[in-house]
């Protein structure tokens, strides 16, 4: 009995690896060493099932069944079974049709190593054979995730086709009740025409943003420094700054700083981050711009303002498409200068204290920088 499982009355691993030994060294027939991995067995456990120990039992009867032939079976290794099936006539196919069909009843990953075509000793068919399901295990888990990346893709698409069909609702139905409306005037919507215009204005700007938040990949990839891009955004947002009471200070620490990127979409980022920071200040307050190397492979780019802050309880959420706290805002600003940092391999994150102001800072990976060229001796 030292060498059985007391639970199923199989082989144990001592018994199995004897059994195995005994079949090579008798070298008078083939045979193929057959290892089970059950693996949904945790996941198993009905309201008919006590325990684990009944479910171990139970596939040992089956096992017993469709392999009734197996010069010997084991479980070993919690719920691993192996078993040693001689090779006669059609016992591969109909091993492989038992297995792939389901008809044990559980989901089984397993491998299957010959002697003596595939191995020449005990060893080498049981590493063989345990190497082999260790690779269909890995295929296995790699479909599994591959699997519930697909799915979580299709939830995501799923809120954002939510998110824009409740958007384009609203001024729809704005836009339906001026008409409506129109009739007991003899359909003059002159009344209304600006408030339809900007409903219409709304719906286009909402589909832009849309469209360029699903666009998957840059367009426009080239090495480009981050003060070019600097100097744009201040081109383009100090009179807007300025008209408004504020002040923009821009500060690099590294003006040959190179990074790979869109230089369209990186200053699209930084305007963005740059014109909600104006709209977070009541009163005429400060825009910092800060640019640091941290090490040999990343760069910092800081946008501090003074403004109102954001809640604690609403920073989690400040990036999810269609959220957002303006009442003429479309919520997908952020959420696409979250990707647009994500596709260039970056990071955008944000901190922030209410009435103190909000940090927003960028993590973009950087080019090797180029050696000077030294002089050449005359």
């Amino acid at each position: 009995m030292t060498n059985h499982d007391p639970l199923t009355g199989l082989l144990n691993y001592d018994g199995y690896i004897n059994a195995v030994n005994d079949l090579v060294e008798n070298k008078k027939a083939s045979f193929v060493l057959l290892l089970l991995d059950f693996q949904d067995f945790k996941s198993i456990n009905k309201e008919s099932i006590s325990s684990g120990n009944e479910i171990l039992t139970k596939i040992s009867i089956i096992l017993r069944t469709y392999f009734s032939n197996a010069a010997a079976i084991s479980r070993y290794a919690g719920d691993r079974f192996a078993l040693a099936i001689p090779v006669t006539g059609d016992a591969l196919r109909e091993v492989r049709e038992i297995l792939e069909s389901r008809s044990l009843g559980y989901e089984i990953t397993y491998s299957m190593a010959m002697f003596p075509e595939e191995s020449s000793s005990s060893q080498q068919i049981i590493s063989l054979a345990e190497d082999r399901l260790f690779q269909n295990k890995r295929v296995l888990w790699l479909k599994r995730e591959e699997e519930l990346f697909r799915n979580e893709k299709l939830k995501m698409v799923g809120e954002l086709a939510a998110g824009m069909a409740h958007e384009i609702r609203n001024p729809l139905t704005t836009l339906k009740g001026f008409i409506d409306l129109s009739k007991s005037q003899s359909y003059n919507i002159k009344p209304w025409v600006d408030i339809i215009s900007n409903e219409i204005t709304r719906m286009n700007e909402l589909t832009a943003e849309f469209l360029q938040f699903s666009r998957p990949h840059m367009s426009n990839m080239k090495p480009e420094t981050i003060s070019g891009c600097l100097d744009r955004v201040k081109y383009l947002t100090e009179s807007q700054t300025l008209s408004k009471g504020h002040s923009i200070r821009i500060h690099s620490l590294d003006d040959t700083i190179l990074v790979m990127m869109d230089r369209d979409k990186i200053v699209q980022v930084l305007i963005n981050l740059v014109r909600n920071a104006l709209e977070a200040m009541d009163e005429p307050g400060h825009i910092y711009i800060q640019v640091k190397r941290t090490d040999t492979i990343f760069t910092v780019i800081e946008l501090q303002d003074t403004g109102r802050g954001i809640p604690e309880d609403e920073l989690p959420k400040i990036f999810d498409p269609f959220y957002t706290t303006k009442e003429e805002g479309t919520g997908l600003g952020l959420s696409i200068c979250y990707k647009i940092i994500q596709d260039h391999g970056g990071m955008l994150s944000v901190k922030s204290i209410v009435n103190e102001g909000t940090l927003f800072t960028i993590t973009l990976p950087v080019l090797a920088q180029p050696l000077e060229k030294k002089p050449s001796p005359v």
